[in-house]
């Protein structure tokens, strides 16, 4: 009997939560840019902060998704926000943010403690060891048990993993300073056992 298909809609990024992001057409793949247009002051949109969200949020159910962080020498931030969490002031991108954050301009030769760090809302930042610089990353979210999962693909290494009783809906949340994330989207296959892979054009 041929396997069950599961087709799932491919995380793509919201155009009006960006702040100082610039976003390719298809929507899945983000260079900071400071120097753009003046943008519209909408509510959704950080104001101060090099973000952007998907444009979906999740309120139960598991969610993934692969970012390519290998273009990347500056800081980045790969997770989940808040839907209630400001998006106003320099420091909105840490409110009601679980991720992983990874603080730049690291040699290739000297991934030490403390240049990645698991972050979330009312805890200290906590140092993790890596030992070879991640090229793509795996967030999995599971909201009904309340537990992301970060993954490093490339080394198959589980970077952290959060627990914590959602509430309240979840947006996916990347953050680009001075360098270039871009998402992977896929589809399971097989009741999530087996993944095919589908990328964005590289060009912004």
């Amino acid at each position: 009997m041929p396997r069950e298909q599961h087709a799932t809609a491919p995380v793509i990024l919201d155009p009006n939560t960006a702040g100082y992001i610039s976003l390719s057409d298809c929507l899945t793949k983000m260079e900071f840019c400071d120097d753009g247009p003046e943008l519209p002051e909408n509510p959704e949109r950080f104001h101060r902060s090099e973000c952007v969200l998907g444009s979906e949020g999740f309120n139960s159910g598991t969610h993934c998704w692969d970012v390519v962080v290998d273009l990347c020498i500056g800081p980045w931030s790969v997770g989940l926000k808040a839907e209630s969490s400001s998006r106003d002031g320099p420091d909105s991108n840490w409110q009601g943010f679980w991720g992983i954050h990874y603080v730049g301009y690291m040699d290739d030769s000297a991934c030490e403690h403390g240049k990645y760090q698991a972050r979330s809302p009312g805890a200290s930042p906590i140092p993790l060891k890596v030992n070879q610089r991640p090229r793509r990353i795996r967030v999995q979210l599971d909201w009904d048990r309340g537990e992301l999962s970060i993954t490093d693909l490339e080394n198959n290494t589980r970077l952290y993993t959060f627990t914590h009783a959602f509430t309240e809906r979840m947006f996916p949340c990347f953050m680009a300073d001075c360098c270039t994330l871009r998402i992977v989207s896929w589809r399971i296959v097989g009741k999530g056992q087996d993944l095919t892979w589908t990328l964005c054009p590289s060009s912004l």
